[in-house]
């Protein structure tokens, strides 16, 4: 088949190596350049992790991407996943129904090795953490980060090798009426036999028709340059999700190539769309991440900042990933709602979205089935602060 991806974000340039992969004629296309300096990946890291809570489907997810970040370290030619364990502490005791808790038994049941931590283990082998308030928690060693801005080049140069054709500055404006393909935002008429959309937190506003089934949504990111590097190496400071379901903070050790800790919020976020002029990190935001450093990490609480910016998410409403067929526009795919957890899943991916594309089952295709209306109760990722409230159109 002749296929058009619009947008390569992680998504997008997944599923065109995949497609590639299984013999396709596949041609990439991004308003880049490559990664594009707005995208939510375009960044030093992203997490790496199993736990998931009580949800076993995506820590089965989970296990097979950090087996394909493995196998990509090799391939790639490149070590970009560095497996520095992840430690989820929170302030008070592990009980069933918390995500530490479930998440524990979930994994150490699918013959996994994590550990249960008290203050005395925290104290000792993490000593950047106040273990007097987070005292209670686990440490996994499989899981840790990637460099996602880098995996992301890696693997658009990747895609070029092996035949996809990548095309940058080159715009999605609209779907082809009449027969299966896109219009540019240059005018230029592109058709195929299959379009993925792939267009990231741009999804609600470039796709009227599924406006209120996605919100953009900015997040806040910190750099801080530590006086003591070495008290946030990776052995001794790994990737953290710091009582996240309350705080929204997670974290990464020290960045040799920059020498910063990164910080950053998984929360609700604000409403906003990925081009607009008030995208960075507000006055609020700051003070409150330099009370969760004062509270959590002394020796950050007056770090410099190097660098903050805003991480932009596709949320869904239920925080699943859309990876399915658009059932009233022939030939079009649409996979979006990110919902600030998907980079993780990468080397997962793509074979996901090809799948649809060629129309074959897989088991997870209902949980991210086409779902227009469909508005849970409850916000169904678990890592999650708490589910955005309102749609932004």
């Amino acid at each position: 088949m002749r296929v058009l991806v619009a947008g390569a974000g992680i998504f997008g340039l997944t599923a065109a190596l995949e497609l590639r992969r299984r013999g396709h004629a596949v041609r990439l296309l991004d308003p880049g350049p490559i990664p594009h300096p707005l995208a939510a990946s375009t960044d030093i890291s992203k997490v790496v992790r199993l736990e998931y809570g009580a949800d076993e489907a995506y820590t089965a997810l989970a296990e097979k991407a950090i087996d394909g970040w493995r196998r990509w370290n090799d391939d790639l030619g490149i070590r970009l996943y560095h497996e520095t364990g992840v430690l989820f502490l929170r302030r008070s005791p592990l009980a069933p129904g918390t995500l530490e808790q479930d998440s524990f038994e979930v994994v150490a049941s699918r013959g996994h090795r994590p550990e249960l931590l008290d203050a005395a283990a925290v104290r000792r082998r993490f000593p950047a953490w106040n273990a007097d308030l987070y005292s209670h928690g686990t440490y996994d060693p499989e899981g840790g980060y990637v460099e996602s801005g880098r995996v992301v080049a890696r693997l658009t140069e990747r895609a070029r090798e092996v035949g996809v054709e990548v095309s940058e500055g080159i715009a999605f404006a609209r779907l082809l009426e009449g027969g299966c393909g896109i219009v540019t935002a240059g005018g230029e008429r592109l058709e195929a036999d299959q379009v993925v959309l792939a267009l990231g937190a741009w999804t609600p506003h470039a796709l009227p028709w599924l406006a209120a089934e996605f919100r953009s949504t900015g997040h806040p990111v910190f750099h801080l340059a530590p006086a003591d590097a070495d008290a946030f190496s990776a052995d001794r400071f790994p990737v953290f999700c710091a009582d996240i379901t309350a705080t929204g903070y997670y974290g990464f050790p020290l960045h040799r190539a920059s020498g910063v800790v990164k910080i950053a919020r998984h929360g609700p976020g604000r409403p906003m769309h990925p081009e607009s002029p008030l995208r960075s990190v507000t006055e609020e935001e700051t003070q409150e991440l330099r009370a969760f450093l004062a509270a959590a990490f002394p020796k950050l609480a007056d770090a410099p900042i190097a660098h903050t910016r805003i991480c932009l998410y596709c949320d869904s409403w239920d925080g699943h990933f859309w990876i399915a067929r658009d059932p009233d526009r022939s030939g079009v795919v649409v996979a979006a709602g990110d919902s600030g957890h998907a980079f993780k899943f990468a080397p997962a991916l793509g074979p996901l979205i090809a799948d649809v594309v060629e129309g074959r089952g897989d088991r997870l295709q209902e949980r991210f089935r086409f779902r227009p209306g469909v508005r849970p109760s409850d916000w169904q990722e678990a890592t999650r602060l708490r589910p955005p409230a309102e749609p932004v159109r």
